[in-house]
């Protein structure tokens, strides 16, 4: 881990010169180098804490085709706060908006994360209640037995699926795919 600036600074919140900021170079296994940025202003007790990369790589779309219930339990899914992941085999697709979370997961811990959105939906529009019990029953009968495909995109290249099976992922270098 490299200290690349540690001081104190303006405050973005309040404006007084008592805001601690500390920026750290630090290499990770997925991500590559990334900076962590940290801040806490005395004053007005105003908080930060992000991490960014440091590092940009190739724009890529992971394919993911889950044979069977074993590829979804022991298949890892890597999403950087700028990958999108869709199903168009099960109609979801999930964006990261504005400043989106970074996850390391299982594929079957992905989906039951997918139930938990849509769960939430049936809160928001309860007259789609029906159609939301249908789309979640999917999922549980897809994590048990496979047989859909996840696509993960991602500008920055930072996203992947380490599979269960070799055969069960693609890579494509949108860059390439492109030119």
């Amino acid at each position: 881990m490299t200290v690349v600036f540690s001081g104190e600074v303006t405050c973005p919140v309040c404006g007084s010169k008592t805001f601690r900021y500390v920026e750290l170079l630090y290499e990770t296994p997925f991500f590559g180098n990334v900076l962590i940025q940290s801040g806490y202003c005395s004053t007005c007790g105003y908080r930060l804490f992000d991490v960014e990369y440091a590092e940009v790589g190739r724009p890529t779309r992971v394919i993911f085709t889950a044979k069977d219930g074993l590829d979804v339990a022991k298949s890892f899914l890597i999403r950087s706060k700028t990958g999108i992941i869709h199903s168009p085999d099960l109609g979801f697709s999930l964006e990261p908006g504005t400043h989106g979370d970074t996850f390391i997961s299982t594929v079957e811990g992905f989906m039951y994360k997918v139930i938990d959105y849509a769960e939430r939906l049936k809160l928001l529009e309860p007259e789609a209640a029906e159609k939301v019990d249908k789309f979640i029953s999917t999922i549980y009968r897809k994590i048990e037995e496979g047989g859909f495909t996840l696509v993960v995109e991602d500008p920055l290249g930072k996203s992947f699926i380490m599979p269960y099976r070799q055969e069960t992922v693609r890579v494509e270098h949108l860059d390439e795919a492109r030119g």
